[in-house]
């Protein structure tokens, strides 16, 4: 049989938790998520999607559930990317991270998506309820170069 451990109506945070259960070794699943998914009128009104385990890992599972919300698996922030997994080939090629990250290239700036015509057509449709259609720039590069 199994027993209920956790009710969650965010799904991402219940994807999270059943994660978490089945790294620390414990079968666990997800009662309702198919109907929680589908309409989230559904989800409040089904209490959510229930966390379900083995009887015998109940306990196991309240306290490695207590432990996630407490922040004792949170990862430290310090702005630089992931954790280091090590080094050399054992962990990986790119910089020894598993995950493949880098940090972007520092002479990378975000395009500037706003015009002239963008904004006055804006003006036009807040002041008049008019939308007026405009053209935007071709652009041939996604992320420009600083000088």
């Amino acid at each position: 049989m199994f027993t209920t451990v956790a009710a969650f109506t965010d799904p991402i945070e219940a994807q999270l938790a059943l994660g978490r259960l089945q790294a620390e070794g414990i079968p666990a699943r997800l009662d309702d998520s198919g109907s929680a998914i589908m309409d989230w009128t559904w989800r409040l009104a089904i209490g959510g999607m229930r966390l379900r385990v083995p009887d015998a890992q109940a306990m196991h599972a309240r306290r490695v559930l207590a432990a996630l919300d407490a922040g004792e698996y949170a990862l430290e922030a310090d702005g630089a990317g992931p954790p280091d997994a090590g080094s050399g080939a054992a962990a990986g090629e790119a910089g020894g991270d598993p995950a493949g990250w880098r940090p972007a290239p520092a002479g990378l700036v975000a395009p500037d998506r706003e015009s002239a015509s963008s904004r006055l057509a804006l003006v036009a449709f807040l002041l008049l309820g008019l939308p007026l259609p405009w053209r935007r720039r071709a652009r041939v590069e996604r992320f420009l170069r600083r000088a």
